[in-house]
């Protein structure tokens, strides 16, 4: 689903990428759209899993040796922006 934004924010799109022309927005868009949902839906799991693997990274980075515990909660602390829940 796309979240709606100012409707009348880059051709209608949904979209606020406030660096790209509408016209190119409309091009993205559409390309988007021409997926199937379960086309969308793995795009969406493999940018959810290299952001995780990211921050995980840059845990251990930041932290030097931690334990794989900890670093999972440090990681879901800065995914969600929420203290963890265990």
């Amino acid at each position: 689903m796309v979240s709606r934004i100012e409707p009348d924010r880059y051709a209608d799109t949904g979209f606020a990428v406030k660096d790209t022309p509408p016209e190119i927005n409309r091009r993205l868009f559409d390309a988007m759209m021409r997926k199937t949902p379960a086309e969308r839906l793995l795009m969406s799991l493999d940018m959810m899993a290299t952001a995780r693997e990211l921050v995980m990274q840059s845990i251990q980075r930041e932290s030097g040796t931690v334990s794989e515990a900890e670093a999972k909660r440090l990681a879901f602390v800065r995914l969600h922006g929420i203290p963890c829940p265990w």
